[in-house]
């Protein structure tokens, strides 16, 4: 049972995400809520700020700073202040405890919902006796912040939507100089002629404290002005991820660099301060032999950077932008912009936010820095803070004033409607910021606001504008060289081929998009796309090449910090095991991701754990499980799950409903798929439902079964799902060997003989009309192939020995 709190005036609710005073809501920061309900739920002792940190977070290194200013805004929230400390106290060079009296109240059960909060019933039982042994064959996200994002459904295109949607705004990290840079095609055709295309490393930095910044900002910076000469630059955030992997993974040399960016020269910065003044020293560590050497000196680092790329541009034979002089240098607003956006890219919020705090309040006061801020927010997960500071940008830097500052902003507010599930609203805003970009030839913020609109094409099933806008942004990325971007692009591309049912196309993409996000260390990221990759591979009845995907999946699972993202690459994990015959396997896997889920009251993980455990028990062979797991996913199921696993959850207790012996109970689970499928209207929906019908039709004799059976399969035929067209085969085969059409059956068997030498489902297909036409040869025959897919699934007794049924008994078996 979830609870909620009580104390003093207050109210919060953990599983709705609600404070309230009186009848009052009270608005609070989403990193402030974690802190505040982690507090309360160990409010018996005091907790330590690494404990905290990582809890709320899911990382460690997050920096204090970021800590105090996320209590000081629990703490307002709460009406509780940093001197009187009634409700969370601090614990002097250790944490904090939660000291205020509270009252824990257990919230009402949902209406019609199961229990969830026990294990799955049995998922952990040992498997019935089996004919065959169990296989022991064991074969094998988004920049940082896009790791952040929550999964709401099983199908890829949801999650890949939100990922790409934060990728928008996270990738938006422009310096003011790179804005006012040469447009990309023109810069691009000249540097391609000399033969440049530039990475610039982070900066060495030989200084005191204080200077962190200058590691990242500088290489900004200096990428800026190579790139403001005309010469393509490989983006910082692209650099950021490639050379930020942990300790222990392969070093990313300059080559390796060069060759996973494409890059034909790679530039290594060094800043040294000496008595005062700064000394800043480029040089080509790859791409000129012999090497070439720039350096720039001034008491101010940024401006020895400055001077430092412009002669490195005319060594390489360009021409530098004039940079004005003074104190009304347009430049100077873009030192401060530079240390953030360095902060920013090392996710150092904390920094960030204490570098606006340190501007003057005229430079707060400007667009580019308010929308610093509005970014750090968004980051930070408060969409509310967010979307008022981009409104504020949009309308402070117009369309005729700073064109590029407001389509960017517009582009993000355009990001946090479509989060919002407001499409309309979205759609506008990309709408407004493409035509602006458009005509401006901003190509990278351009091919985001593409990406944005592509997304909200394909949600509403507009896919040939999809594809257009996905084309174009392909395009703009590509001018750019923007890796990451292009990754994301490339899973949402996957997500919406999955989305309209075409897995042959989306799990390749997926792979490749999973293979670029593991080149960057972008292991959340990852996690998505290869989990698509595997599920589509299931739906294409390849178990075997999902399987090869499993160890990467559990190594990935173990990296990512966010628990839903976890629970979503577990669900997977088990599906994969399932389908491959490693139940014990899947069946621990199934059970801790229920207690988890039950836990943390997920309810799509809670939704989709039931449906893993009906597919478990229906391999097992345990109709009563299955049909009982099966009636607790649909329970909790709601529209915002996928349609075609609620169908195909639907007729799975249906069908073990009848397996059960229980008709009456069949049918009322045929009529409500029925009706759920007239509801939905969507072809999966009616496919299960036809293949539902004929199942309780062929249990009661009803001669309407090979009609409802051969709709079915006509069904399954439009989709072009194997895993569809196998499920209606199969019954259809059973159907027909029971009234003696062989004929027929072998036929339907056919449908299938493709996929039976590496799918189980399919095996038996094979195996049971062999069975039928009783030529002992070919039965043997397909007996083995079965056998060695089975792993710990038992084959069916009358299909195993021939002895034992007579072949309409067999037919009718499982």
């Amino acid at each position: 049972m979830a609870l909620s709190y009580r104390f003093g005036d207050f109210r919060l609710d953990p599983a709705t995400r609600e404070l309230s005073r009186g009848d009052a809501p009270v608005s609070v920061p989403p990193r402030a809520f974690d802190c505040i309900v982690y507090l309360l739920e160990h409010r018996e002792r005091a907790v330590g700020r690494d404990e905290l940190i990582a809890a709320v977070w899911g990382r460690t290194e997050t920096g204090d700073g970021t800590l105090g200013q996320t209590i000081l805004a629990a703490r307002r929230a709460l009406d509780d202040t940093g001197k009187e400390q009634h409700a969370i106290r601090t614990v002097f060079r250790f944490g904090y405890h939660w000291v205020a009296p509270v009252d824990a109240v257990e919230n009402g059960p949902i209406e019609n919902a199961p229990v969830t909060g026990a294990p799955i019933e049995n998922a952990s039982a040992e498997p019935p006796m089996r004919t065959a042994e169990p296989s022991h064959d064991a074969p094998l996200f988004e920049v940082t912040s896009v790791a952040r994002a929550k999964t709401a459904m099983r199908g890829r295109w949801p999650i890949l939507v939100a990922i790409a949607a934060i990728a928008v705004a996270v990738l938006a990290f422009v310096a003011i100089e790179r804005m006012r840079a040469p447009h990309a095609s023109d810069a691009s055709s000249g540097a391609q002629a000399k033969g440049a295309i530039a990475l610039v490393l982070p900066v060495v930095v030989n200084a005191g404290s204080g200077y962190d910044w200058v590691r990242l900002g500088l290489m900004d910076l200096i990428g800026a002005r190579l790139r403001a000469a005309g010469i393509p630059v490989v983006p910082s955030d692209n650099v950021v991820a490639l050379t930020g992997h942990a300790a222990g993974e392969r070093e990313m040399t300059p080559a390796r660099l060069a060759e996973t960016t494409g890059a034909t020269l790679v530039v290594e910065p060094r800043a040294d301060s000496v008595d005062g003044r700064w000394r800043v020293t480029l040089r080509t560590t790859l791409g000129r032999d012999p090497p070439l050497t720039a350096a720039g000196e001034s008491a101010d680092v940024l401006q020895a950077a400055r001077t430092a790329a412009d002669e490195l541009a005319r060594e390489l034979g360009f021409a530098p932008t004039a940079t004005t002089q003074g104190d009304d240098d347009p430049l100077a607003l873009a030192n401060l912009s530079q240390q953030i956006e360095a902060a920013m890219l090392s996710d150092r919020l904390d920094a960030a936010r204490a570098l606006i705090a340190s501007a003057t309040p005229a430079q707060r006061e400007q667009p580019e820095l308010r929308l610093r801020a509005a970014q750090i927010a968004y980051q930070a997960g408060d969409f509310d803070e967010a979307e008022a500071g981009f409104d504020a940008v949009a309308n402070a830097a117009s369309a005729e004033q700073d064109p590029v500052l407001h389509a960017r902003a517009v582009t993000n507010l355009g990001v946090i409607a479509a989060i919002r599930d407001d499409p309309a609203l979205a759609r506008r805003r990309f709408d407004t910021a493409i035509a602006i970009l458009q005509r401006q030839r901003a190509s990278d913020p351009l091919g985001k606001a593409l990406m944005g609109r592509a997304n909200i094409n394909g949600l509403e099933n507009r896919y040939d504008a999809a594809l257009r806008d996905f084309a174009e942004a392909r395009v703009a990325f590509e001018s750019t060289g923007n890796l990451l971007a292009l990754a994301v692009l490339d899973s949402n591309l996957a997500a919406m081929d999955q989305h309209r049912f075409r897995y042959a196309e989306a799990a390749p993409a997926f792979a490749r998009a999973a293979q670029r996000f593991a080149t960057f260390g972008v292991n959340a990221a990852e996690l998505n796309a290869l989990s698509g990759a595997a599920e589509s591979r299931l739906a294409l009845l390849e178990p075997d090449a999902a399987l090869a995907m499993e160890p990467r999946l559990r190594e990935l699972i173990e990296r990512v910090a966010d628990p839903a993202r976890k629970r979503g690459g577990e669900l997977t994990r088990s599906e994969i095991l399932i389908a491959n015959g490693r139940l014990q396997e899947a069946a621990d896997a199934i059970d801790a991701v229920g207690r988890d889920a039950a836990a943390a009251d997920d309810r799509a993980a809670i939704v989709q754990t039931h449906m893993a455990a009906a597919r478990l028990a229906d391999a097992r062979g345990d109709a009563r499980i299955a049909a009982r797991e099966a009636d607790a996913a649909l329970q909790r199921a709601t529209v915002a799950d996928d349609a075609r696993e609620r169908s195909r959850t639907f007729r799975e207790r249906v069908r073990a409903l009848l397996d059960a012996g229980d008709i009456a109970a069949a049918r009322e689970a045929e009529d409500a798929l029925s009706s759920f499928a007239e509801h939905d209207g969507s072809a999966p929906a009616r496919f299960y439902a036809h293949l539902a019908s004929a199942d309780a039709a062929a249990a009661s004799g009803d001669v309407s079964a090979g009609s409802l059976y051969a709709q079915a399969l006509a069904d399954a035929d439009d989709l072009r799902i194997p895993l569809d067209i196998r499920e209606a085969a199969n019954a259809d085969a059973a159907w027909l060997v029971a009234n003696g059409d062989l004929a027929g059956a072998s036929a339907a068997a056919e449908r299938v003989s493709g996929w039976a030498a590496r799918d189980y489902g399919c095996a038996l297909v094979q195996l049971r009309v062999q069975r039928a036409i009783g030529d002992e040869n070919l039965w043997r025959g397909a007996l083995a192939k079965a056998l060695a897919l089975a792993g710990e699934r038992a084959i069916p007794a009358a299909l195993a020995d021939r002895a034992t049924a007579s072949p309409a008994a067999s037919a009718t078996s499982k």
